[in-house]
């Protein structure tokens, strides 16, 4: 019989026998299974092992255990998980709504507070000193494509 060697259908080379939360995958466990770790010096891997035995990993907590707080622990807990591919849930709200751009809302409906206009004016008065200078930087036959298209972006705000 042959020993060792790399076994595809080993339990350890399974990924689906791997939890997220670790541990073996099975959610009833207390603890965390010691593991034997290969390779090291004469008598290291039998030391690593009892410590390990001695004091055990605990398994990581549920969601209901964790320190969410109760209503929401157990809402999160009753959702179920909607694929990447499913249909929209909501189909008369587009995509851009919360955005201050396209349809929808924008983002004043997020009740953040309203855009302060004074720093908004005092903001384009900055720019529109700066304008002669970066203008002339924008005609520069070795200014970049990017430089001229961020200057225009600003020439454009005011």
């Amino acid at each position: 019989m042959a020993r060792g060697g790399m076994r595809p259908t080993a339990p350890q080379n399974n990924p689906m026998n791997v939890s997220a939360r670790g541990g073996n995958g099975q959610s009833g466990d207390a603890t965390q299974a010691a593991k034997y770790v290969p390779g090291l010096p004469y008598g290291e891997g039998q030391a690593l092992m009892q410590t390990q035995q001695a004091s055990p990993l605990a398994a990581a907590p549920s969601i209901e255990q964790s320190s969410m707080p109760s209503g929401l622990a157990s809402a999160a807990a009753s959702q179920s998980v909607v694929p990447m591919n499913a249909p929209t849930s909501m189909p008369n709200i587009p995509v851009t709504d919360g955005a201050d751009f396209g349809p929808g809302v924008g983002m004043d409906a997020l009740g953040l507070g309203s855009r302060d206009q004074a720093a908004d004016d005092a903001y384009a008065a900055q720019i529109a000193a700066y304008m002669p200078a970066l203008l002339t930087i924008a005609a520069n036959p070795n200014t970049s494509n990017m430089t001229r298209m961020i200057i225009r972006k600003l020439r454009d705000q005011i």
